[in-house]
């Protein structure tokens, strides 16, 4: 049973956000002085092995502070979501999202009957068994939500980590598995790449539940993890553990991309049970060829819809790309229209899907009826893809649903979201810092930060907080920037996490005015000014906005020639690039 730690009242009213805190207790009375921990921290864990994952692993062991560091990687290598392999994840069922255990739909924690446990199933000739073995062995590691032919959506320079430089002339679009190789690369470097073989690392590792860890007068004195590894040792044998271990303080690098967001549109339900296969979200999606001669629709207006849509463009018969209205959020760190200025002139654009009509039994997913918001009916699709985005779930904390914060009713605890009710992580100091007790810590978490300058600086903050080289404020104070925060940001809503360029430039600049400070008072190491790639972005959001796009061969063509842009300052866009 999910222990119910880590619980906060935000039954607050939106309005005068900067005045309000959850709670009053004698330690929260005023904002002058700092946070003290209540137990040394020396054992940390680390959840995942992506870019924030190994980022905080490299700043907690340049303090040679801590005893023990581990960090869980649910994959059997590092790279987080640049790990590539054909390999699909799991469909999630639309009716799921609709229950308050939405973020269960990957998976559901589990506690063996003992622990430790270890079993071993041999599957011999069972072919029944050896299809569910690899079922669960896919599920455990989580496939990524990558295409073969994906290419970087943000320069190299931007996606690279201080001090460890991509090696000279390699393209700015870069190929995923040359930032997949970079990130194993710095893994290495690290030591704790997976044929490194030492305790610092467990690959293969879920995290599947993180508790309250209490001596024997009830005091928390730190955190306990429930793991579990899941892997094939052999052809034909698997093996399953389960076993406990104790941490002082615990980092959450597990990413944003959790579980795959597919609207409810009316009909879509029926659709999904009768056509599987025909309805995927994106990061389903693997191979163009997979929709050869096919009539499908994309939907969604970022990223992944408008890269997948770019990639089906030959291989499609006929290809659309749905668009709600009302989609281009000003708050969003990159703009609708850049994200479409990459979508082919050959790919048709239509609106929103108002719903799904139904088909006559016998009939095949081509003769249904997809009637859009305007009216018009459109027939014979064979393919849907949803580039509908993820929600936010950590699965092995508690998670609660369907709260809201409104008005100055006063709700129970018990009936609060904690950390996230799946649009937006919440109760977090500078994003970072769980505010009811900062010996969990969150990185990786924003949206349209750069992730691997960030991760730096994010990581460093958190490093040096735990080995007592920086201070936090107080609770109180903590809790006051949090909610002047959700005042600046408009709110607890989608988009909470999301940071624009001048966002990020401030909390960047932020963490090393903060970590230089506390650094001149105890002799620590004085952190450098975040790398300046403002240039090389500029004219990367620049080329995108006037629809230049990059050939697989890495030469630059442009997929709009009718745009009426400078001639001139477009070759000299593709020059520099």
């Amino acid at each position: 049973m999910l222990c119910r730690l880590i619980i906060v009242s935000l039954g607050l009213s939106v309005s005068a956000l900067s005045q309000q805190i959850p709670f009053e207790s004698p330690d929260l009375q005023d904002e002058s002085g700092t946070y003290e921990f209540e137990w040394p921290i020396k054992d940390v864990a680390v959840i995942g092995a992506g870019v924030s994952g190994l980022l905080a692993y490299r700043a907690l062991a340049d303090r040679h502070h801590f005893n023990k560091i581990r960090v869980f990687e649910r994959d059997s290598s590092p790279g987080g979501n640049w790990h590539y392999s054909d390999e699909e994840a799991h469909a999630v069922a639309i009716e799921d999202g609709l229950t308050d255990d939405w973020w269960k739909s990957d998976y559901t924690p589990a506690m063996p009957a003992r622990l430790p446990s270890h079993e071993i199933y041999s599957v011999k000739h069972n072919t029944t068994m050896k299809d569910e073995l690899e079922s669960r062995r896919i599920n455990h590691r989580q496939p990524k939500p990558l295409w073969k032919n994906l290419r970087a959506n943000t320069p190299a320079p931007q996606q690279q980590v201080p001090g460890f430089s991509w090696p000279p002339g390699v393209e700015w679009a870069s190929h995923h598995s040359k930032v997949q190789r970079y990130l194993r690369s710095f893994a290495s470097w690290l030591g704790i790449n997976n044929g490194d073989d030492v305790a610092t690392i467990s690959y293969n590792t879920r995290v599947e539940l993180i508790t309250k860890d209490f001596d024997k007068k009830g005091q928390q004195t730190g955190w306990k993890l429930l793991l579990r590894e899941f892997v094939e040792t052999k052809e034909g044998q698997y093996e399953e553990s389960y076993w406990e271990e104790h941490f002082d303080a615990v980092v959450v690098a597990s990413g944003r991309f959790n579980i795959p967001h597919i609207p409810a549109i009316p009909g879509l339900v029926e659709w999904q049970k009768r056509f599987p296969k025909q309805i995927l979200h994106s990061r389903q999606y693997r191979f163009s060829e997979s929709i050869q001669y096919k009539n499908v629709i994309v939907v969604g207006a970022s990223a992944s819809a408008t890269g997948i849509s770019l990639d089906i463009n030959t291989s499609a018969k006929t290809s659309y790309l749905s668009i709600r209205e009302h989609s281009n959020d000003p708050r969003a760190p990159v703009r609708r229209e850049t994200h479409l200025n990459s979508v082919p002139s050959n790919t048709t654009i239509i609106g929103e899907i108002a719903k799904f009509h139904p088909i006559p039994k016998g009939g095949d997913i081509s003769d249904g009826k997809i009637e859009l918001l305007n009216g018009t009916i459109l027939t014979g699709i064979d393919q849907l893809i949803f580039g509908t985005g993820f929600r936010y779930a950590f699965p092995f904390l508690p998670q609660y649903h369907n709260s809201t914060v409104s008005g100055n009713e006063t709700v129970d605890s018990e009936e609060q979201p904690i950390i996230t009710d799946g649009s937006h992580v919440r109760s977090l100091y500078l994003d970072t810092f769980y505010i009811d007790q900062p010996t969990l810590a969150f990185q990786g978490q924003n949206v349209g930060i750069q992730t691997f300058i960030y991760g730096k600086y994010a990581g460093e903050a958190i490093a040096r907080v735990w080995s007592g080289k920086a201070d936090l404020p107080n609770r109180r104070a903590q809790w006051r920037h949090f909610w002047n925060t959700v005042e600046e940001r408009g709110g607890l809503r989608k988009g909470f996490q999301w940071l624009n360029n001048e966002a990020n430039s401030r909390y960047l600049n932020y963490f090393v005015a903060w970590l230089n400070s506390a650094a001149i008072k105890t002799g620590d190491k004085l952190l450098e000014l975040p790398p300046d790639v403002s240039e090389e972005m500029d004219l990367w959001m620049k080329a995108r906005a006037a629809g230049v796009s990059v050939n697989p061969d890495g030469r630059n063509d442009l997929w709009q020639t009718s745009l009426n842009e400078n001639r001139r300052w477009r070759r000299a866009v593709m020059d520099d690039w």
